[in-house]
């Protein structure tokens, strides 16, 4: 692989590693009521993020979509494990879009947080394991 094509993976993987950063820190800020919303949505980022990165890593275009078992299905072309987090993945992604606007709005529960939260770190770990362990952040 070549420097620019490492770079931009190692982008996405940063990029991934804030997103759950950041709903670890909304979790910790002590707040009687965290925005649970916000935990969960960071959470879908950060799984899309590393489903992406596995595919740049790959050389595998994909579609400008954030649903994740989608991106999910373009990761078991390449590697039929991604089938064991595909359904796992996929109860995230109602947090990319419709939790964000008044319009559909729901507050996912603290339950519902802490699981996004263990879901996209289970997934991040799964992921970082198919690839070079140099591009571990």
């Amino acid at each position: 692989m070549n420097d620019k094509t490492k770079s931009y993976i190692l982008a996405w993987l940063s990029k991934a590693d804030n997103d759950l950063k950041n709903a670890k820190l909304v979790f910790a800020a002590g707040d009687e009521a965290p925005p649970y919303d916000t935990i969960c949505f960071h959470c879908q980022q950060a799984v899309e993020k590393y489903l992406k990165a596995f595919l740049v890593y790959h050389d595998i275009s994909f579609p400008y979509s954030h649903n994740l078992s989608d991106l999910a299905a373009a990761c078991i072309q390449v590697d039929k494990s991604f089938a064991s987090i595909q359904r796992e993945a996929e109860t995230l992604t109602p947090y990319a879009v419709e939790i964000r606007y008044p319009d559909d709005f729901y507050m996912p529960t603290e339950e519902e947080a802490k699981e996004a939260y263990e879901t996209a770190s289970k997934i991040r770990e799964f992921v970082l394991a198919r690839m070079d362990e140099d591009l571990h952040t």
